[in-house]
């Protein structure tokens, strides 16, 4: 199994329940390596279902096909959730935040760019050219569930999408925006009523070696 600092690195959660009272469609506990591609997903064995991590949505997106193809109707699908967790000694608690870069045609660059900062996020860097732009944001897993497929339709499917985990930060208020509504996180309802101990390499984050 898994030791739980390793699966601080798939921030996005999905439970994945038996269709069927005595049903156990994933029987042995652990990973399911069939079912698993570790750079991007793991589905895990526990109990009579399973779970999947993902290290982003569109990770989730591949994880779901592969859980529906395996099992069909013997498993149901929960809603995702963010993972958070609490640092009791810093009574405090954390959630991902996501290194995210958006290529678009450089037409769509200035909507792509309203949207984002109406989500709370933080534009780190933005270089418009005349045919394409790119940008290189962060932002808080939370406020950028969805993000994947709505700037596909606000660009009319010409966006090309790359997002990872960067690290853990502690929660705080969102930004208040005139005329949006605050997104917030579900709570990991496998964290409620406890508390997790998590070493202080994990509050750097997992950066990763290379930009694309």
């Amino acid at each position: 199994m898994f030791a739980q600092d390793n699966l601080n690195r798939y921030p996005l959660r999905q439970l994945l329940l038996p269709a069927a009272e005595g049903d156990t469609p994933l029987e042995r506990p652990g990973v399911v390596d069939l079912h698993s591609r570790p750079d991007s997903y793991l589905v895990i064995s526990e109990e009579r279902g399973g779970r999947i991590y993902a290290a982003n949505e569109s990770a989730l997106k591949e994880a779901q096909q592969v859980a529906a193809a395996a099992h069909g109707e013997g498993v149901i699908l929960a809603d995702p959730y963010v993972h958070t967790f609490h640092e009791a000694a810093l009574a405090a608690k954390f959630e991902p935040v996501m290194y995210l870069r958006v290529k678009v045609p450089s037409g769509y660059a200035e909507a792509v760019l309203q949207d984002l900062e109406q989500r709370g996020v933080r534009i780190m860097y933005s270089d418009v050219k005349r045919l394409d732009a790119v940008i290189r944001a962060e932002g808080r897993l939370a406020d950028l569930l969805g993000y994947e497929e709505a700037v596909q339709t606000l660009t009319l499917g010409t966006a090309v999408v790359w997002n990872w985990l960067l690290r853990y930060e502690a929660a705080r208020p969102l930004p208040f925006v005139a005329g949006t509504r605050p997104r917030e996180a579900r709570s990991d309802p496998a964290a409620l009523g406890a508390r997790q101990r998590q070493t202080p390499a994990l509050l750097s984050g997992f950066l990763r070696n290379a930009t694309p």
